[in-house]
């Protein structure tokens, strides 16, 4: 069957083109159906695959166990007994189930740690990274003190003992550290270190330095009275350090020094 686009039927124009419609036999119009059908097919059945390898690769990944535990961090006070009996209950679990805050809890336990990280590693690997605590003091009887000035309390600390004493009032624990910190930088250069600091509860310092030497300070500029008494150390007493009991630097114009042997203070001016 044979169409003109031109509106003459009798006469071809010039420029006038012809179209022809071609009849499509039953039998191509059938293969074209069924092509359709199997591509439909294919997809779906593609689709299929897919979502069932999804979920068998979605349960793999929950049924991965952890194996291994690695622990980062420089360890001296923590031992990965330590470590290995926190995590113990957690071993074999699921990576993807795993509770990582569960587990950085039970090692915060320890009083020797300071903080942890966890991360996992694929396939069968967690990572445990643990930052100790560092003991700048001690505080009183049993407790320890860190670098932030934060108080912790270990189970034991007799290999901590040869660190220097803090004690003042409750809540005083950052400034009585600041406090050890100045004194100490200002004696340190004169070999005097202090094996106590206490502040008491009227504000007024007192140390123990170097032989079991009593140091009184008072509460009045006490930073300028320690170093008035290392800047005259050398000069004046470091001779004679064995035999002296006690210093008292409260004084305006001088120290006062109690000898060993003698029950009374002698006070050394400091004028002129």
């Amino acid at each position: 069957m044979m169409s003109f686009l031109n509106s003459n039927k009798n006469k071809r124009g010039r420029g006038a083109s012809l179209r022809v419609q071609k009849k499509v036999s039953p039998i191509s119009h059938q293969l074209l159906l069924l092509k359709k059908v199997v591509f439909v097919v294919l997809v779906c059945a593609l689709l299929i695959l897919i979502g069932l390898n999804s979920k068998t690769l979605v349960n793999d990944i929950n049924q991965q166990r952890i194996e291994f535990v690695a622990i980062e961090g420089n360890l001296s006070k923590v031992t990965e007994n330590d470590i290995e009996s926190a995590v113990f209950d957690y071993i074999n679990q699921s990576m993807v189930a795993i509770d990582l805050l569960a587990i950085q809890n039970a090692l915060e336990r320890n009083a020797w740690i300071n903080t942890v990280s966890l991360r996992r590693k694929w396939p069968d690997t967690l990572i445990i990274n643990v930052t100790e605590e560092l003991a700048i003091a001690r505080w009183g009887e049993r407790q320890l003190l860190n670098q932030e000035a934060a108080l912790f309390s270990p189970p034991l600390i007799v290999e901590q003992l040869n660190l220097a004493k803090l004690s003042g009032p409750d809540g005083s624990e950052e400034k009585v550290m600041q406090q050890y910190q100045i004194f100490n930088q200002l004696l340190f250069s004169k070999n005097l270190r202090i094996t106590s600091l206490n502040l008491n509860s009227r504000g007024a310092w007192s140390m123990q330095i170097s032989n079991e030497i009593a140091v009184s300070v008072g509460s009045i500029q006490a930073v300028e009275r320690v170093r008035r008494f290392a800047a005259v150390y050398e000069a004046l007493f470091a001779e004679q350090i064995e035999s002296i009991e006690s210093f008292d630097l409260r004084y305006e114009d001088g120290i006062a020094v109690k000898h060993k042997s003698s029950s009374n203070d002698v006070l050394v001016s400091m004028q002129g």
